[in-house]
């Protein structure tokens, strides 16, 4: 069975309405396992290091955010920040270690500003671990 003359370039046609949308979706799909990946490794950081300040916070040379840094090599180029009150850690408080990155797009295009109105990114994610001092 031949095609019809008039419906020559209806694929063509098709492809140019559907392309869009399956590469949002492929965009979208790459940032948030983009996303959720490091939000893991964050969270997982945090523990790290609240885990070493808890068990050694009476220990001389305490470097929890080396512990917390070294937990998390994948974040290395992101610039993750880490803070805690392991100074104030004694018998029967927390340990609380605080995580952050910026993270940018991967791809660019789902920055503030397209379609006129904010994106979701640059987002600040981070990753917050608390422990018992002295286990």
């Amino acid at each position: 069975m031949k095609p019809k003359q008039k419906e020559r370039g209806a694929v063509a046609v098709e492809m140019a309405i559907v392309l869009p949308l399956l590469l949002l979706i492929l965009v979208g799909t790459m940032e948030f396992g983009r996303v959720f990946n490091v939000q893991n490794s964050l969270t997982q950081a945090a523990r790290e290091g609240a885990r070493y300040a808890a068990i050694k916070y009476n220990k001389p040379g305490l470097n929890v955010a080396g512990t917390a840094l070294a937990a998390a090599p994948s974040l290395d180029g992101l610039g993750m920040t880490v803070t805690d009150n392991a100074s104030s850690c004694g018998a029967d408080k927390d340990v609380k270690v605080t995580t952050s990155v910026t993270l940018t797009s991967l791809s660019g295009f789902l920055d503030a500003g397209w379609f006129g109105s904010p994106g979701p990114f640059p987002m600040t994610l981070k990753g917050v671990g608390v422990m018992r001092c002295g286990g």
